[in-house]
């Protein structure tokens, strides 16, 4: 690792603004998230040492070049704005143009610096600028102690595991990296089709049966060495069955089922907050009867291993049955001065309809993160991993991804007091899915 990105913690933090000097890194310091809203302080809602942030959230930043290696390559930083004590309340408030960090190093150092002290992977692949090469997963891990993260988990696991050599790989990189679960995002089938090119998906024998048998073998497997294997589910996995030789299953949950019928020693589940109601809502089984959110949550309640907390709002219009009813984006007027040229901005942890739960949100069964997290399993056990699949905006305002990270995190950790609750959007969801990405190990 070359030495001009072995940056400390300290280093960091009093050069990373360059000639804007310490003014324009308040968002990057952790007195950057206390400030209050009208009323004062807000109420905490995860302890301080369980909240993580999911790296698909924030993962244009990760692929962006370093302050410092763009720097020493003589070229200009990414610029962006990182939000002012008064955003999102005040939408014109988007702070000081700064640097924006970027790579694993310095966006881990953002992170700490605005309380967050998880990190759940999705891949482990920066810019190829800041080395040359990709980073080894020794010194990823290097990278997260400097900063004082922890690794909290990987969505690069998944049925990919049945296969011993990529298993051991998974292992290993559990081992170095310090994590204790291992799972993936999406339907836990893996594919649509199997390689005889029978449809797989929607059908017990073909897929999903093959998915609990598998997924059982692999947790006990990963269980033997310290690891929890958890399914991730996100909205294909609410739709009922669709298989002539099941004819009986055509009113069930694939969810439902897919936990019935996997060993609950063995096989553990991350709840997608935002992916759950949404496949709730989407997805009623042809008897009108919907995915019962809540008491899925409390059978499982021991196989939880994490809350994905991920926001958003209903769509002032809705939408056509079988279509998502809910979005992570929303406008903020009045519009943005100077860049970004748009208006549209992501929806902050504690903002949207599904966090603050019913009546806000018109359905009964959405409770609310204050009630999920305090009353499913032991508080205060989980990690809440903050997410926005909507993070990255466009190329005029790169600094999204990282202002969503900042203000849900002062959010949860109740830095902020008075946080407005945006009910409704009439902006449909930029996001694009975990699930439809291509991963890297």
């Amino acid at each position: 690792m070359g030495s001009e990105f072995n940056v400390s913690r300290r280093r960091f933090l009093g050069t990373a603004a360059g000639a804007a000097g310490i003014a324009a890194l308040g968002p990057f310091a952790a007195r950057g998230v206390g400030a209050g809203g009208a009323d004062g302080v807000g109420e905490r809602l995860v302890p301080p040492d369980k909240l993580a942030v999911q790296q698909f959230s924030i993962r244009d930043a990760i692929t962006r070049r370093s302050i410092a290696g763009s720097t020493a390559a003589g070229i200009a930083p990414a610029m962006g704005f990182l939000g002012g004590p008064h955003f999102p309340d005040d939408p014109s408030d988007l702070g000081p143009l700064v640097p924006l960090p970027g790579g694993f190093l310095e966006v881990f150092e953002f992170l700490a610096g605005v309380g967050y002290r998880g990190f759940e992977f999705f891949q482990y692949t920066q810019n190829i600028n800041e080395l040359g090469r990709q980073p080894t997963h020794a010194e990823i891990r290097t990278y997260l102690d400097a900063a004082g993260l922890i690794s909290v988990g990987t969505h690069t696991g998944g049925l990919s595991m049945v296969d011993p050599t990529v298993r051991a790989a998974q292992i290993t990189i559990a081992q170095t990296l310090g994590h204790e679960m291992i799972g993936t995002a999406g339907d836990p089938s893996g594919r649509s089709t199997l390689a005889d090119g029978l449809n797989a998906n929607g059908t017990v024998s073909r897929g999903w049966q093959f998915a609990a048998d598998n997924y059982n073998a692999v947790g006990e497997i990963l269980l033997a060495e310290g690891l929890k294997m958890y399914l991730h589910p996100e909205q294909n996995t609410f739709r009922t069955f669709d298989d002539a030789a099941h004819p009986e299953l055509s009113q069930v949950h694939r969810l439902d089922w897919f936990a019935d019928n996997t060993d609950r020693r063995y096989v553990f589940f991350e709840p997608d907050l935002l992916h759950m109601y949404a496949g709730r809502a989407r997805f009623p089984a042809s008897n009108g009867a919907l995915f019962d959110a809540v008491g899925w949550l409390q059978r499982h309640e021991k196989r939880h291993v994490a809350w994905h907390a991920k926001d958003g709002s209903r769509l002032a219009v809705p939408p056509a049955p079988g279509v998502n009813p809910f979005t992570q984006t929303i406008v903020r007027p009045p519009q943005f001065t100077g860049t970004p040229a748009s208006n549209v901005d992501t929806i902050y942890a504690l903002e949207g309809s599904l966090s603050r739960g019913y009546p806000v949100d018109p359905d009964p069964a959405v409770i609310g993160w204050k009630r999920i997290f305090g009353e499913i399993g032991a508080k205060g056990s989980h990690y809440a991993i903050v997410e926005s699949d909507s993070g990255p905006g466009p190329a005029t305002d790169p600094g999204r991804s990282l202002r969503h990270a900042k203000i849900s995190a002062a959010n949860m950790l109740g830095f902020r007091g008075g946080v407005t609750t945006k009910a409704q959007s009439t902006v449909a969801d930029e996001a694009v899915y975990e699930s439809d990405e291509a991963f890297a190990g």
